[in-house]
């Protein structure tokens, strides 16, 4: 694929370092705030619940838990509880928004101690806006920018349902629930005078279905803002749009500072760009269910790794993205470590030693029985070099529409190339052709940015191949590759394999495994753990670094997301 040539920024000095907060005393009274917030709710809602009068309770517990808003309307109280404890529960999150309506919740418990003269309990809620305000640079993960008009317009449906509902409710009962019959003008006041928690003392259920009517319509005006609270508190949204300009920029940087063929998917027309403050290093990655994946190991300049990293887990907390780098070699892991993140181990590359590659000698005797085999057949193979022509390359589409019928084969991404003729066309590829030069097989080879060292991509035959096609076309190649000079062919990552033990088993790793044993099922990556082992001569691990153990399912799901897109928007 040809791209634009891009000047790279020339300094050499690196960029300053971002200051994070990581104080511990920040953290404790970032703590004592979420404590405060979530058991003031939860004394809000014992205390309509059955649970001890405000009398009973100890005064000394409200001073610690100074969001009061007993003695407000039932109905007041019951939704500032359930808010009081969704907060908290922002706040354990880092949510800037969360502080903010902390802080808000804390100023309006104050003025009520103020208005009832509780100096302590004041003195207390004042504590907690201080310690927020003190503490605020340990809430830094951002939520979705309400976009005025849909906001509104949730708000608006937020609020119709229930005084719909109630309308309606009080039109329809009976006269004696209630002990009167409700005209609609009646029924309009009535729910509207519920719907702003103002009681109304000639509204007296008389049996009790009418009891109920009336806690039915809280209910949902507490499930209406409850649903208006999480619109405030969503993750900023994500939306992937291809960039030629920033896609040429990274090309520009990998062919500079790439190391594996890995790093050429990174500028792959499916990735968004997270670039370093210098602009000499960036991460590629993606977004899904709120969760940023970034491919393997950031490029660039080895000094400006690890802050580039540091500042990307900070942009996606920002927005409220949980974050995991995918397929990180293992020469890197001590600098994940040191900021923060974990490991699990998720398979391991197989690398074949093209030098002592040979047919000869008994352990090369099944390879070259297919050879000699095949080649009485009529078969070849022959090497592509870019660009390859549209009626080859028409040929290679047949072949691979072919292969994905078979069970189980399908088109991936993110990690992998998908045949698409603009990118198949700008590779190397080799082609086991039948006697009458029709093709049979293909694989193709991308850019390594590694002096010696051969990738494939994609790998495929038609179904009505012969037996041994694929043993054939690799056999030739690695041959091929070897009088051409290169030392090494990687034939790509098997997921979940167990070739490499590295360092000790993780908790994660341990229980990773121990599911593999007892459900081999879930993973089916046996036939191609085994091909590839046919020719491997060492195996290189491969590890997924996230930060909490909560967030492997969410990066599992991601992952599955994000390899399986099939569409990407063009620039406007």
């Amino acid at each position: 694929m040809r791209r634009n040539q891009v000047a790279l920024p020339e300094t050499d000095s690196p960029p300053p370092a971002r200051s994070a907060a990581t104080s511990p005393i920040k953290r404790l009274a970032a703590a004592v705030a979420v404590a405060a917030a979530g058991g003031s709710g939860i004394l809000n809602l014992l205390s309509l619940l059955g649970g001890p009068a405000p009398a009973e309770n100890p005064r000394w517990l409200w001073r610690v838990l100074p969001f009061d808003f007993v003695g407000l309307s039932r109905s007041l109280t019951l939704l500032l509880g359930f808010i009081l404890i969704l907060t908290a529960l922002h706040l354990a999150s880092g949510k800037r928004r969360a502080l903010q309506l902390a802080a808000g919740l804390a100023g309006a418990s104050g003025i009520i101690h103020l208005i009832r003269m509780e100096l302590p309990e004041l003195l207390s809620s004042s504590a907690i806006i201080a310690l927020l305000l003190w503490a605020r640079d340990r809430f830094t993960a951002g939520s979705g920018r309400p976009v005025l008009w849909p906001a509104a317009r949730r708000a608006l449906i937020a609020l119709a349902v229930p005084f719909l509902y109630g309308v309606g409710g009080f039109w329809l009962l009976e006269p004696h629930e209630f002990g009167r019959n409700f005209h609609w003008w009646d029924a309009i006041g009535r729910t509207a005078r519920l719907l702003v928690f103002l009681d109304d003392k000639t509204l007296l259920p008389r049996t009790a279905y009418a009891a109920w009517f009336l806690d039915s319509i809280t209910l949902i005006l507490l499930a209406s803002f409850l649903y208006a609270c999480l619109i405030l508190f969503r993750p900023a949204a994500y939306h992937f749009r291809l960039n030629p300009v920033e896609q040429d920029r990274a090309a520009a940087i990998a062919e500079h500072y790439g190391r594996s063929a890995q790093d050429y998917f990174k500028h792959y027309p499916d990735k968004s760009y997270f670039f370093s403050k210098s602009g000499r290093a960036f991460i590629a990655y993606r977004v899904a269910g709120n969760f940023a994946i970034a491919l393997g190991d950031p490029v660039g300049p080895e000094g400006e790794l690890a802050e580039i990293i540091g500042d990307f887990a900070g942009y996606c907390r920002e927005r409220g993205w949980g974050v995991a780098f995918h397929q990180v070699f293992p020469y890197r892991l001590s600098m994940y470590r040191a900021l923060g993140f974990r490991r699990l181990k998720i398979g391991d590359d197989a690398l074949v030693d093209l030098h002592s590659f040979s047919l000869s000698g008994s352990a090369a005797k099944e390879f070259r029985n297919t050879v000699n085999r095949l080649k009485r057949y009529g078969y070849r193979v022959e090497r592509f070099d870019a660009p390859i022509d549209r009626v080859r390359m028409e040929e290679l589409q047949k072949v691979s529409e072919a292969w994905l019928t078979l069970p189980r084969h399908r088109e991936r991404r993110f990690t992998l190339g998908k045949f698409d003729q603009d990118y198949v066309r700008s590779t190397t590829v080799y082609a086991a052709l039948d006697g009458h030069g029709h093709v049979a097989a293909f694989l193709n080879l991308v850019p390594s940015y590694c002096r010696g060292l051969a990738t494939v991509d994609l790998m495929r035959r038609h179904p009505n191949s012969p037996n041994g096609i694929m043993d054939f076309l690799f056999t030739e190649v690695f041959l091929n590759l070897k009088a051409r000079g290169y030392s090494q062919f990687s034939l790509g990552m098997v997921p979940l394999a167990q070739h490499s033990e590295g360092e000790g088993l993780t908790t994660a790793e341990r229980l990773l495994r121990r599911l593999l044993d007892r459900a081999p099922w879930l993973f089916r990556t046996g036939t191609l753990q085994r091909f590839k082992a046919k020719y491997a001569s060492r195996w290189e691990a491969r590890y997924s670094m996230y930060r909490n153990p909560l967030d492997l399912p969410k990066l599992a799901f991601a992952l599955r997301r994000v390899s399986e897109l099939e569409h990407v928007k063009e620039p406007a």
